[in-house]
């Protein structure tokens, strides 16, 4: 893997990297992806691991995300600075989460990110895999789609 990616190995010792390495990147990206399978290079230094991802998230008001669900991976999100909500398609039911709060979203569970002040988040997904499903590509029938009926 070309530019900053490090791959794991069973030689490899404990190493950091620190975080003037990939500060500077929050100027231009919400996500700052530290460890993942990732199918390009960030413009900063990360592990290249295919069992997990693992990234830091900043968001500002209005930053809201899409309807989105992942067929195999479950996502853990610790908020580590402010409040961001979580919209679930199925129920409508919208939670608000501070810092400290744990999020957990199982594979298969559609939800959307809503943000009315800024918020940071560490977030952990297992596996590592970017197989979102998004209205449009979706062939399930939800009261919250955005986009028309498309299928797979």
């Amino acid at each position: 893997m070309a530019g900053f990616a490090v791959k794991l190995t069973k030689e490899d010792r404990a190493f950091a990297i620190g975080r003037e390495a990939y500060e500077s990147a929050w100027s231009e990206l919400k996500h700052i992806f530290l460890v993942g399978d990732l199918k390009r290079d960030p413009p900063h230094p990360f592990v290249f691991d295919e069992r997990v991802e693992v990234l830091l998230t900043s968001y500002g008001p209005g930053d809201d995300g899409d309807y989105h669900w992942h067929p195999s991976v479950t996502e853990y999100e610790n908020v580590i600075e402010g409040q961001i909500g979580t919209s679930e398609a199925a129920t409508g039911e919208i939670d608000w989460h501070g810092v400290g709060d744990l999020i957990v979203v199982p594979a298969g569970v559609c939800v959307r990110r809503l943000v009315r002040r800024p918020v940071r988040t560490l977030t952990v997904k297992v596996p590592s895999d970017d197989g979102a499903v998004r209205c449009e590509t979706c062939s399930r029938t939800c009261e919250a789609r955005t986009a028309p009926f498309g299928g797979a």
